[in-house]
């Protein structure tokens, strides 16, 4: 492998907001590995022996389901070919950084497997898209109207675990009002304005809650007719995450009865987003939305 130029930065673009984000540097440098070590002509297999690494931990560190010990990119960086002091510390930097604790492991009480790979990484997003059938979605509930969906779901919750999963849900949204937030495009459909969730004085907090929001500059909210949302099909909540660096795939949740499926398969992400796009040229504008919204506020 020819020696990097000294004078280029090791990765496109800088990474900006996503290095606020460990999960999300995990898969980024995982992914420059995997480039650099192609490049370099070795397989996972070349890398473990070569180095002494256990089975499969190349693979690991690539897919960033194994944090990159900073001896190890050392090594790495060195059998790639990869020289240049200013490529080593940056890229020693961003993994120093990537070993930071995330901020939702505090709670991983109430974090259940299919859920954490959104929650790890939305905030790192450009843009969220979201569709909800049957509830407001969750990043624009107000905490009363989020307690009532969580106590209204299966299975009986101790009150301590329903607490914990509020102030979850607050803390993501907290994420909304930083600066270099993502855009948040959300589509609701009619009847969750309809639905009564928690009785009449939470539904209409909330309801004067989306009203507030959707004057914010970065988020959009549209409402989709009873037809449209029928017409479309979609039927079940979704979830897309689109990421500004082409190092990060772009990604799906999808909401089930009782779990959820996370995926970044470009073929399936794919489907959703053009579903998405297909919700969001037949529901009504946003200028459209905030009047339905502000009318079914006055029925309360």
């Amino acid at each position: 492998m020819a020696a990097t130029d000294p004078n280029e930065s090791l990765f496109l673009r800088p990474l900006g907001a996503v290095e606020q984000n460990p999960t999300a540097l995990k898969l980024i440098l995982g992914g420059k590995l995997r480039e650099l070590r192609l490049a370099a002509g070795l397989d996972p297999a070349d890398v473990d022996g070569r180095l002494g690494f256990s089975r499969s931990k190349t693979s690991r560190i690539e897919l960033g389901r194994h944090g990159c010990k900073p001896t190890d990119a050392l090594a790495l960086l060195e059998l790639y070919g990869v020289d240049g002091e200013d490529h080593v510390e940056e890229f020693l930097r961003l993994v120093d950084q990537s070993r930071r604790p995330d901020w939702w492991r505090s709670f991983s009480d109430v974090l259940s497997d299919f859920f954490t790979p959104l929650v790890a990484l939305e905030s790192a997003a450009e843009r969220i898209r979201a569709y909800e059938p049957f509830y407001v979605p969750g990043l624009l509930q107000t905490s009363a109207y989020t307690r009532a969906v969580i106590q209204a779901g299966p299975g009986q919750l101790l009150p301590h675990d329903v607490m914990r999963r509020v102030e979850l849900r607050q803390e993501r949204q907290s994420h909304l009002d930083q600066p270099d937030a993502p855009y948040l495009w959300a589509v609701i459909d009619e009847s969750v304005l309809m639905r009564t969730v928690g009785g009449r004085e939470v539904m209409r907090a909330q309801l004067e809650h989306l009203a507030a929001l959707i004057e914010r500059p970065r988020i959009t909210l549209q409402i989709a007719p009873l037809d449209v949302s029928a017409a479309v099909g979609l039927g079940t909540g979704v979830t897309y995450l689109r990421f500004a660096l082409s190092d990060l795939k772009d990604a799906a949740y999808i909401e089930h009865l009782t779990d959820s499926t996370f995926t970044q398969k470009p073929q399936v992400v794919e489907q959703y987003r053009n579903m998405l796009d297909r919700l969001g040229a037949c529901a009504l504008t946003p200028a459209k939305s905030r009047e339905v919204l502000h009318r079914r506020l006055g029925e309360y």
